[in-house]
């Protein structure tokens, strides 16, 4: 029987690194069983966090130094007394103390990398942890790249597993009306709307929220009919709307504020178009976004950045497009090609469902973990 230790800064909330945890524990539980995979959180459950419920050993009470500590000595403790083969550390963060005690425990270890943690000045900790972690996942291959350009695995070493999406939840369907209604989203039979989700953080503006705002400018003077969804919550939110303003599309732009769970895949749907353009950077950019894919399996074209991993979400441009994010006018140019021309469109998303079957199937995310691990 394989035991396998997995330690993760949160799985309650509903950042990207907690989704991918989430699916990962999922499927390990579903290979191994449920009593084989052992679940060590930093982060507790929050009233902001997943409606859906997720069984851990131990979570810890936050952020700071003591949670920290209380992490570590649960990862000694759990790695001596229940002796297990593997120690998976969800964040580059946690891989030098996961290496450590594995080599106390003698386990092997295995690492997550996601993009921004990686090439954003990680810790000398970070980056020993990194090098000396048996085995290292990149959720993307613009991570892999990076990680080998750099030298930081051996050339080839670094498996891609990309991030993936529940299709049981998200698929093509109809958008229910009283989630429209719930969250003031405008009526999609009498509008084209632009969506895009996401932390609304300031440390998440790499996510191209302003820059969509100001293309919105001129799509909307072209496509009067259109209108812009901003779907999430942060500390950025007043920042954005106050942007909305001084461009003077306050009347065209709506915040939905937090979108519960159950809801997303219907406020997806409401959409003509997904996007989510995002830009890399020092402190700034991701591996592959989860929600582009997520609204790519509900049959909406997306809009994505060539950056990072966002770009390997399109097969092709036959599910959407990626672009180069500070080109606004082509941002724009791709925008009122969707929202005007309904053949197009219709194809894309036919298309979008096939790639998302495809590529960023859950099943096809568990095989790829059964593979590694056998491996």
């Amino acid at each position: 029987m394989t035991k396998i230790l997995f330690v993760t800064p949160g799985c309650f909330d509903k950042g990207g690194i907690s989704r991918y945890s989430r699916y990962q524990i999922r499927a390990l539980r579903e290979l191994y069983g449920f009593d084989s995979v052992r679940v060590l959180s930093m982060l507790p459950p929050s009233e902001e966090g997943f409606e859906d419920p997720i069984s851990v050993t131990w979570h810890g009470p936050g952020t700071g130094l003591r949670s920290k500590v209380q992490l570590a000595s649960q990862v000694l403790r759990q790695a001596l007394s229940w002796k297990p083969d593997v120690i998976h550390s969800a964040h580059i963060n946690f891989s030098a103390m996961c290496v450590g005690i594995a080599r106390i425990a003698n386990a092997s270890t295995l690492l997550n990398t996601y993009g921004l943690e990686v090439w954003s000045a990680p810790s000398r900790d970070a980056i020993w942890g990194l090098k000396k972690s048996r085995h290292v996942i990149a959720d993307c291959h613009s991570t892999a790249d990076y990680l080998e350009g750099e030298k930081l695995r051996p050339k080839g070493s670094v498996p891609v597993i990309w991030d993936c999406v529940d299709l049981k939840q998200f698929h093509p369907g109809v958008e229910l009306n009283d989630v429209i209604q719930k969250y003031g989203i405008p009526d999609p039979t009498k509008h084209r709307n632009i969506l895009t989700l996401g932390r609304l953080a300031h440390e998440a503006m790499h996510k191209g929220y302003d820059r969509l705002m100001k293309v919105f400018v001129t799509v909307h003077r072209k496509c009067p009919n259109s209108k812009l969804v901003i779907a999430g919550r942060g500390n950025a939110a007043h920042k954005l709307a106050a942007l909305a303003k001084e461009l003077g599309i306050s009347d065209s732009v709506t915040f939905t504020g937090s979108v519960d769970e159950s809801d997303l895949a219907s406020v997806y749907r409401t959409a003509t178009v997904f996007s989510l353009v995002s830009d890399r950077g020092n402190g700034r950019g991701e591996g592959i976004p989860l929600t582009p894919l997520e609204a790519m399996a509900c049959g909406i074209p997306i809009v994505v950045g060539t950056h990072d991993g966002s770009k390997e979400a399109i097969d092709g441009s036959s599910n959407g497009f990626a672009i180069d994010p500070f080109n606004l006018n082509e941002h724009a140019s791709k925008l009122l090609t969707l929202l005007t021309d309904p053949v197009l469109r219709e194809q894309q998303s036919q298309a979008c469902w096939r790639v998302a079957k495809k590529n960023f199937s859950f099943d096809h995310f568990k095989t790829d973990h059964d593979k590694l691990f056998q491996d």
